[in-house]
């Protein structure tokens, strides 16, 4: 029984730890670097395009940016405190580069040609979604900077 002890005792503080091992001050810097590479993949967008075609390939390329940062958040891990609100963000990350990666390739289309036409900015719920799971982070006391209008 004396050499079970040490092995319960072990199993005992995994099964208390109930996180991926990762520090609120790490999962703070991987939330902060997910806001960040999103938001400058969205600015990337509207940074003075030479016309249409690079605007829908800025579009295509931001996509594949805040669909990759995304990946690399669930990859990183969370508290177990956060799991939700991690889950939550991933997930809106995700939905926001589906979003960009339709919308670039409907306007490809030729009866949607014109759809850019005097259009001041494209808005996506998406994109709101992100900016909620950022907030109810900074609630908890995480610093997570909110995306910007681009």
């Amino acid at each position: 029984m004396r050499r079970l002890a040490p092995v319960f005792a072990l199993a005992a503080l995994a099964a208390g730890c109930g996180s991926s091992g990762v520090s609120e001050a790490e999962y703070e810097r991987s939330v902060q670097q997910a806001s960040q590479r999103a938001d400058a993949a969205l600015a990337h967008i509207t940074n003075d395009p030479s016309g249409r075609e690079e605007l829908l390939l800025r579009m295509d390329e931001a996509a594949l940016e805040i669909d990759e940062t995304a990946e690399d958040l669930s990859r990183a891990g969370s508290p177990e405190k956060f799991e939700d609100e991690t889950t939550e963000l991933v997930s809106s990350l995700r939905q926001l580069a589906v979003d960009l990666s339709a919308t670039a390739e409907q306007i490809r289309q030729p009866d949607f040609s014109g759809l850019l036409e005097g259009t001041q900015g494209l808005s996506f719920e998406s994109w709101v979604k992100v900016n909620e799971a950022l907030k109810k982070l900074r609630q908890q006391g995480i610093e997570a900077p909110p995306l910007g209008r681009h």
